[in-house]
């Protein structure tokens, strides 16, 4: 349980951040845009004058996309009518691969709930079968006898006890 509560955590937080969205051989990243539309990239401190839209393409090398990346845009504060400049950072190490299969937040739930169904379904059917076997009570046993009853007592052990008292008893008297 511990296990799926984690599992949906991370989806959830998949899912909630749409800021990134990764293809197959590079990673695209939305920024907000500006009052002028304009946006400016960076990878690691180089400025990518080449992309300066709302979404910048982050191509992967060998691979694997990495590294620090800033998009800048300017907005107007409507309480102080100045304009202020607005910095988000990502960084980025993900692997990416032309073969690889793209699975969804509902097609990952929808896989982890039929497991657990399957995996209920399962338990209830051997607990199902088990009690049925078992027919639900207990039977007695036709012979109420133990089959090896303990042995009698040695008699000299008992004779030898009673001298010991008695002798105990007279020596106290």
């Amino acid at each position: 349980m511990l296990l799926l509560s984690v599992m949906f955590v991370l989806l959830a937080a998949a899912v909630m951040n749409p800021a990134q969205e990764i293809k197959e051989d590079r990673v695209i990243l939305d920024c907000d845009e500006g009052e002028d539309g304009k946006v400016k990239w960076w990878k690691e401190s180089n400025e990518d004058k080449t992309q300066n839209n709302s979404t910048f393409e982050a191509k992967a090398d060998q691979g694997t996309v990495e590294g620090f990346f800033t998009c800048e845009y300017s907005k107007t504060d409507p309480d102080t009518n100045t304009k202020e400049v607005i910095k988000h950072k990502f960084y980025l190490k993900i692997k990416v691969c032309e073969n690889c299969y793209e699975l969804s937040g509902l097609a990952a739930w929808g896989i982890m709930l039929g497991d657990v169904l399957i995996t209920g379904g399962l338990m209830l059917i051997i607990y199902i079968c088990a009690a049925r076997k078992s027919n639900g009570t207990q039977k007695k046993a036709s012979n109420p006898r133990p089959i090896n009853p303990p042995r009698p007592p040695n008699p000299d052990y008992a004779v030898r006890v009673t001298k010991q008292i008695k002798a105990e008893l007279l020596m106290l008297h």
